[in-house]
């Protein structure tokens, strides 16, 4: 039902029952509770009242590649992102990518998703070629792929990890070792891309040794221990926290004292990075920044706006982890 169908009914003109309904002063109460009556009996709905009786808006939150030790990232990530879409009216569903045994797309719609954040897209998913052509918006934390629904917020891993290899050679290092995260992913192979670039121009020379390739978790760290008391490093570049967590521990076992043997830094000031002995220096990434971002490039996609990419500065952390490079260093 229509106001020109109550203004029929009631033989009165479309302006006086639009303002009845609004409570407008210059309608008297006898008119005005005649057509509020009727509006109520014949069940007529107000707009904000049919705004809210459609159907509710749906987002995902897919996370991949998510080992457990390292998922507190992308869980402050998904509440982050969380917030700022409730706060816009907006349900958010969590879903791990593995557990889709569909097609992206055909998941998206069966599950009436208007969009989705999605955080630590590996190459080798099976999706990674899908959601080059998808038609659902999209946004990719750390990963890059171009597609008209796709933007991607990224980052400056690059420029952050350079400032770390130039805070190491400040503090006299120049056998810089770094756990790689894991080949096949677009943020590591950033992370390493920047230490590459950060020896190049603190004139420090690329020892491919100095490299350990693991994976985003403590136990990697744990591991690369071992496997650096074989070189000459005094200082360690890790991909992550939790690989530096597991460094230390490593290092530590062995009774190789952190920093005054060996320098150690890590990437993205997880909670526990200030607790852990000696306390981790860090890049800090803006958890919260990143959600809200994401949440505003995924609605203006869905608007039909063009897709965008964002790339957010990291912060070095200073905490204890890090030391003047000793003067002699005895083979380990």
């Amino acid at each position: 039902m229509k106001i020109k169908d109550i203004a029929n009914e009631l033989h009165l003109s479309i302006s006086t029952v639009s303002k009845a309904l609004n409570g407008a002063f210059d309608v008297s109460s006898e008119t005005k509770d005649l057509v509020l009556k009727y509006a109520k009996e014949h069940g007529y709905k107000s707009r904000e009242e049919r705004l809210t009786v459609k159907r509710i808006r749906r987002l995902c939150v897919l996370y991949d590649n998510i080992i457990p030790s390292s998922s507190n990232l992308i869980i402050a990530l998904a509440l982050s992102f969380s917030k700022y879409a409730r706060q816009n009216n907006f349900e958010v569903i969590n879903f791990p990518l593995e557990s889709i045994k569909t097609s992206y797309d055909e998941f998206m719609k069966l599950n009436n998703f208007d969009g989705a954040f999605i955080c630590g897209l590996n190459y080798k998913s099976s999706f990674y070629t899908e959601l080059k052509m998808t038609k659902i918006p999209t946004v990719l934390f750390d990963n890059v792929l171009v597609g008209d629904k796709i933007a991607t917020i990224n980052n400056e891993n690059i420029n952050t990890i350079t400032r770390i290899i130039t805070l190491l050679k400040e503090n006299g290092h120049r056998n810089i070792g770094f756990i790689h995260g894991d080949r096949n992913s677009y943020v590591s192979n950033e992370r390493f891309a920047g230490y590459i670039i950060g020896q190049v121009m603190n004139e420090i020379e690329y020892e491919p040794k100095h490299v350990y390739y693991g994976t985003f978790s403590e136990e990697s760290g744990y591991e690369a221990a071992k496997y650096f008391l074989t070189t000459d490093v005094t200082a360690i570049v890790c991909s992550s926290d939790t690989i530096a967590i597991g460094l230390i521990r490593g290092l530590k076992n062995a009774g190789i004292r952190v920093p005054e043997d060996i320098s150690v830094t890590g990437y993205d000031d997880i909670d526990i990075a200030k607790y852990v002995i000696p306390a981790l220096t860090t890049i800090r990434q803006d958890l919260d920044l990143i959600g809200e971002k994401a949440f505003s490039l995924l609605t203006n996609m869905m608007r039909n706006r063009s897709s965008q990419r964002i790339v957010i500065s990291g912060e070095i952390i200073m905490r204890d982890s890090i030391a003047e490079a000793p003067k002699k260093v005895d083979k380990l």
